[in-house]
């Protein structure tokens, strides 16, 4: 660290001294290059000298001593200042600053097993970064247009871009690798696909990109949720979740470093989410069969209603609190799978949510005469 001392006062003393933008450029620039060139040699030398692991330590500190510099002179910029020695400052801050983020990089690329690629980047890579995920973002947004890709798929592709540009928080050195490499990976990997490209095929590329971005994955479990609900019923539900598994299980990973590192892997992740589903729809069958084997409940119920009369009826008992429930969801569901009605032994679960939900029309008059056939025996017998 004794170099980078040494280093950081000639730069700060020359800069604050108001010497710095009143020297030619090419002879500035040729001190601070003759400098760092001495301590980029002087790193590698004393590295050779001492333990692997203390040499991890030892480089890790002036990877993050350049970069804490780095920081400094970013605070001594002042870009909305008009005056020209000012701007012809900032020149020239910036230009030292670009010679020290080389050193940052130089050291990433001759000595990958001692540099901290966990730590995060300098102010100048972060900037770099953000204006090519911009520029590819862009490009790809507008291709995808162009082909007519379904309006899901530019919306989710959309947010997760907004995400990567709006993330207050620095990227780490393997994050600004890994989304060089993802946003070639996926430009490439676009140009294969037959169009138009939905959704399912979106999910399916960027797992296999290890993209485990939380953005990504709640418009995954958010398109799943959104096709179960359109299953008629539980059956189909089970197929649709497996199906989904397959599909995900056999993804074949084009990229092993994941986004970050500090989440589960993205197909992971998908994963327990589809088998927390169908667990969930488990219990739901488990609940029914065994209320039907107690003889609390007929597995196959008849009513005297068609699918919207036996809807209402049902609704109206949530609206009376006769039925308690949570999940109209669930309701629905166990519904469709216990009753028959006079027009249909299959009650699809879509149907019994459309009669659920709409108007009652002259429906209701059937269902009402029966609610008062049912309170004259009452009064009768009771």
């Amino acid at each position: 660290m004794y170099e980078l001392i040494s280093f950081r006062e000639i730069i700060l003393d020359t800069l604050t001294t108001g010497t710095a933008y009143k020297w030619p450029h090419k002879e500035l620039q040729d001190e601070i290059v003759k400098e760092s060139k001495r301590i980029f040699s002087s790193i590698q030398h004393n590295i050779t000298q001492i333990e692997p692991d203390r040499s991890k330590v030892y480089l890790t500190q002036h990877q993050r001593g350049l970069i804490q510099l780095m920081d400094e002179l970013e605070v001594m910029v002042d870009r909305d200042n008009p005056n020209a020695d000012q701007k012809n400052k900032t020149e020239e801050i910036s230009g030292i600053a670009n010679l020290l983020n080389q050193m940052v990089l130089d050291l990433q690329q001759h000595l990958p097993y001692y540099f901290d690629h966990h730590s995060p980047v300098s102010i100048i890579t972060q900037k770099q970064v953000l204006l090519k995920i911009a520029k590819n973002s862009s490009q790809i947004l507008k291709n995808l247009e162009e082909l007519h890709t379904d309006n899901e798929t530019i919306a989710v592709l959309t947010q997760i871009f907004e995400h990567l540009n709006s993330d207050i928080s620095r990227f780490t050195f393997e994050q600004a690798g890994y989304l060089r490499d993802f946003f070639e990976s996926l430009k490439m990997e676009l140009k294969k696909f037959a169009f138009p490209l939905q959704m399912p095929g979106i999910i399916l590329l960027l797992t296999s990109l290890n993209f485990n971005h939380p953005s990504f994955y709640h418009s995954c479990c958010s398109h799943f949720n959104h096709e179960l609900q359109r299953c008629e019923n539980i059956n189909e539900q089970y197929r649709l979740l497996h199906f989904f598994k397959k599909l995900i299980g056999q993804v074949f990973k084009t990229i092993i470093i994941p986004y970050n590192r500090n989440l589960p892997d993205i197909d992971e992740s998908l994963m327990r989410y589809l088998e927390s589903e169908i667990s969930y729809l488990k219990s739901i069958d488990t609940i029914a069969e065994d209320l039907s084997s107690g003889g609390i409940l007929d597995s196959y119920f008849k009513v005297n209603f068609t699918v919207r009369q036996l809807a209402m009826f049902i609704h109206l008992q949530v609206e009376a609190g006769i039925i308690i429930t949570q999940s109209p969801k669930t309701l629905h569901q166990y519904v469709t799978k216990h009753y028959s009605t006079v027009e249909k032994d299959n009650v699809s679960e879509k149907s019994f949510k459309n009669a659920y939900y709409g108007n009652a029309g002259k429906d209701v008059e059937k269902v009402i005469d029966k609610i008062v056939t049912m309170l004259a025996i009452a009064q009768e017998k009771y």
